[in-house]
């Protein structure tokens, strides 16, 4: 088996919470892995404790984990930080490196089409409950805590945009009218890995499953 390797990035000075590296491209995973873990930051704004949180985290390498852990307690937020002197969950992405600039195969094209629709999930650790019915125009997203509705068009056989009808957050509101690009880069045994950008949003990496 390929050691896995891959580099935390150096800090020189007090960061964001934006500026964290959440996500890292490793050979040890198949498709997408996490880890979810509980930080504490201490009245200095440095991140003092570090927890592992088992039944969100499905990532084994236990060397890389303790690397993640020592990068995490080598953090200072700004002095000013809103984060200081409180505990946080936060996970953390481990993403077969073939996806980092993956693009289909012509050949998968046509495999696409069996995603056009259907119920499908996500296989992320803080996603797992969210359910998604897909239509020929419309797709519907309910989780926990809400639900948003989105007109999907298919710009190309492996290529769609969900744009925003309705969210159920105020806080989202904003969104109605955006739209989600998403390119699918990988197909799997029962669903698909896709590469996903909206607005100006770093892009993100995910998996879906076809539930039926």
């Amino acid at each position: 088996m390929n050691k896995t390797l891959f580099f935390f990035a150096l800090l020189i000075s007090a960061i964001t919470y934006s500026q964290v590296q959440k996500v890292f491209y490793v050979e040890d995973v198949k498709l997408i892995d996490y880890v979810t873990v509980n930080f504490c930051v201490n009245d200095e704004a440095w991140i003092s404790e570090v927890t592992v949180l088992p039944e969100k985290t499905t990532y084994q390498n236990k060397e890389v984990i303790e690397k993640l852990i020592q990068y995490l307690k080598g953090i200072q937020y700004y002095s000013d930080s809103t984060l200081r002197n409180n505990c946080y969950d936060s996970t953390f992405e481990f993403v077969n490196k073939k996806y980092e600039e993956g693009k289909l195969d012509e050949w998968e094209y046509s495999k696409c089409q069996e995603f056009r629709k259907g119920e499908f999930r996500y296989t992320d650790v803080r996603y797992l409950e969210t359910r998604i019915k897909r239509g020929k125009k419309k797709q519907r997203e309910r989780g926990k805590d809400f639900k948003e509705k989105y007109r999907i068009t298919w710009t190309s056989d492996y290529q769609y945009e969900l744009k925003y009808i309705t969210v159920n957050d105020k806080k989202n509101k904003h969104l109605i009218g955006e739209l989600i690009k998403t390119e699918i880069i990988g197909i799997t045994e029962n669903g698909y890995v896709y590469r996903s950008k909206l607005l100006n949003q770093k892009e993100v990496i995910r998996v879906i499953e076809k539930m039926k």
